[in-house]
């Protein structure tokens, strides 16, 4: 699998692309709690679940192989991708949200969760608005918590634990929902609550280190592909 100019200035270079599609993964029983509980920092996930966090050791390996790093992705507006990385480096891992413009151009760096994380990535209004786009191959459910670990946002409504705990619900959390909800909305691993605001037609994050601020380090024409990338799509919600 490739990323355009996702995998380029590591050294040494890395010759050949370790990142693999991920989307088999989202079939095992175990995916949601140990996704939530490692990517979402959600230490409630497995008991909303039911399942033990010894149960999640095969999968979360999976997750982690140095050999094989999982994508998921996620089909946005304007013909890009929304991917999820399991960045498996030796001694700088992580997680990466990254869009891919689908035009050839280089990858656009949103989030990294990680020592030196950047982030977040989305304000709740981009979420739920990328929730909700069309894809053959994920339910808006599946989209939502996917996108939820790299979203924080001061001004999001109380609604939005309403929301995530439907999504729960329907991937099949069945106790201490709203814990759990509240757990992925409010985590403080990487970055605290965010203001956003609308600067030139896009939102921008003015949080420190967000890489979408205004006059930060991507271009003008990054954050309104951005912008553009995440609105609503046309038809329904999938779910």
């Amino acid at each position: 699998m490739i990323i355009p100019g996702y995998l380029d200035g590591y050294e040494p270079p890395i010759l050949r692309s370790p990142l693999v599609d991920g989307s088999d993964l989202m079939s095992y029983a175990m995916f949601w709690p140990a996704f939530l509980a490692t990517v979402g920092g959600a230490a409630s996930a497995p008991d909303a679940f039911g399942v033990d966090p010894a149960d999640l050791e095969q999968i979360v390996d999976l997750f982690l192989d140095a050999d094989r790093w999982p994508v998921f992705s996620l089909p946005l507006a304007e013909g890009c991708r929304l991917h999820v990385v399991m960045r498996n480096y030796e001694d700088d891992g992580g997680v990466d949200y990254v869009l891919d413009p689908g035009t050839g151009d280089v990858s656009i760096p949103l989030a990294a969760m990680e020592g030196h994380f950047r982030g977040p990535a989305f304000a709740w209004q981009e979420v739920v608005a990328a929730a909700q786009q069309p894809d053959p191959d994920h339910t808006s459910a599946e989209r939502l918590l996917l996108l939820v670990p790299a979203c924080a946002d001061s001004s999001r409504p109380n609604t939005a634990i309403d929301l995530i705990a439907e999504a729960l619900t329907t991937l099949g959390a069945r106790s201490g929902v709203r814990q759990l909800s509240e757990e992925l909305l409010t985590s403080l691993r990487y970055w605290g609550p965010c203001r956003w605001a609308d600067v030139d037609d896009v939102l921008v994050g003015l949080g420190s280190a967000t890489h979408r601020r205004h006059g930060g380090d991507l271009s003008p024409e990054q954050l309104r592909l951005i912008a553009a990338a995440l609105q609503p799509g046309d038809t329904g919600i999938k779910r």
